[in-house]
């Protein structure tokens, strides 16, 4: 398959063409319009990069490199690598990806709930909302939306949401625990324009995973619901976390060995993060001696499995070696969240607020963010594990407060 992507929303690339070719399995690219140095070596790092990991699947003519990123080529990644090049090259940020809660509600109780003491007293946004949360999400740009929660499948109007998002502008994820993922629920996401759904497994011990998340049959639940998806054709992830003991204990090469018997194309690694039910656990966040053994394992199995499944980690994103350095800290930067109440975070990890899209746009509120100090510029390690800026923006949040927490409260913007 071979497409032609041109840039309209970039002027100062108006001439620029990169002609993307996925045939034979290997991606390749020509370029025409520039006679720029710097913009021939990230536009050919860029697709050396996705080239050189190996394709997962195959999704309407286009090779998935990543369950995060639209196929390769396709009119959506077309869009997202303007977006790419927008940031990288002119320094105009807009995020790639938004995740959206649509419910606080949830069957489980985590012990590493991110979402502890995210408000549940004021009103969740209504369908209407969300699908103008969505509408501005894709009039902005962004080529990646994923729909979060509490569990999202607790709605029923989840597939209508999905539904609002042209497959030729964007991708749509779910994250889920996969309690509500039956074989009907699967197939309704599918119909719906669902890519790819990404299921949370915190222990690849039945019981163990089963206690962590509060439910008795939470674990047969994520077997069960993998089997669902990839039956109807959805692209699967799972979704777990690397505390500094899992490591130590190398839970990861269990939890490949189950996603490689499964059939899963992704597993992603997010760091334990001291927020939500975890603040005031540092204990279980990860230090240098525990990354550099995540680091080692995530190689070792990569190549164990020939990448299927393959391991993404935040470990590595935040290292800012090689292709990482251009990803870094996705919070106001790659990505943007928005609560189930509307308030508009860095991430969903952050639980800071800089306004409501109830009451300002969507633009207007990303623009604020980037104004403010502690995001006016790219950060290569999680901001969330940096001591300084915990004393500075998360320290000082009350102990019982509604989150998230309105940033203004806590430092002049």
């Amino acid at each position: 398959m071979q497409m032609e992507y041109r840039f309209p929303r970039l002027p100062e690339l108006a001439s620029l063409k990169v002609r993307v070719d996925n045939t034979g399995g290997q991606i390749r690219t020509a370029i025409s319009g520039t006679r720029s140095p710097w913009v021939w070596f990230i536009i050919k790092t860029y697709f050396h990069f996705y080239g050189r990991i190996g394709t997962l699947a195959k999704h309407k003519g286009g090779s998935v490199q990543t369950l995060y990123l639209p196929p390769i080529p396709s009119p959506a990644h077309a869009r997202m690598f303007e977006t790419f090049l927008s940031s990288i090259l002119l320094k105009r940020i807009i995020p790639l990806a938004a995740t959206i809660g649509v419910t606080t509600g949830c069957q489980c109780k985590c012990v590493h709930c991110s979402a502890q003491g995210r408000s549940s007293l004021r009103p969740g946004l209504s369908l209407e909302e969300l699908k103008h949360a969505v509408h501005q999400c894709l009039e902005f740009g962004l080529t990646n939306i994923t729909f979060t929660g509490g569990e999202p499948l607790l709605r029923n109007d989840l597939e209508e949401l999905i539904s609002r998002v042209p497959p030729e502008k964007a991708i749509t994820l779910v994250f889920t625990n996969a309690l509500g993922l039956s074989p009907e629920r699967a197939r309704s996401l599918k119909r719906a324009g669902t890519f790819g759904v990404h299921i949370s497994l915190d222990s690849p011990d039945p019981a163990a995973h089963d206690s962590l998340r509060g439910v008795r049959g939470a674990f047969e639940a994520v077997e069960q619901g993998v089997r669902n998806a990839l039956e109807c054709g959805l692209l699967v992830g799972i979704s777990t976390y690397a505390t500094r003991q899992n490591v130590l204990n190398h839970q990861l090469t269990d939890i490949m060995e189950l996603c490689h018997r499964w059939g899963v194309h992704e597993v992603s690694v997010f760091d334990a993060i001291s927020t939500g039910a975890l603040r005031s656990q540092e204990d279980l966040t990860l230090n240098r001696k525990a990354r550099a053994i995540l680091l080692r394992d995530s190689r070792r199995l990569n190549k164990k499995f020939h990448n299927k499944p393959r391991i993404v980690t935040q470990t590595w994103t935040n290292t800012g070696v090689g292709f990482s350095r251009f990803i870094g800290c996705l919070a106001g930067n790659w990505q943007l969240h928005i609560t189930a109440q509307g308030d508009l975070t860095p991430c969903d990890f952050t639980p800071l607020s800089f306004g409501n899209i109830k009451s300002e746009p969507l633009a207007g509120l990303w623009n604020k963010l980037l104004r403010h100090p502690a995001y006016n510029h790219r950060r290569v390690s999680c901001r969330m594990q940096d001591s300084r800026f915990r004393r500075q923006y998360i320290d000082p949040i009350p102990e019982n407060a509604d989150l998230p927490y309105p940033i203004s409260r806590l430092m002049p913007e």
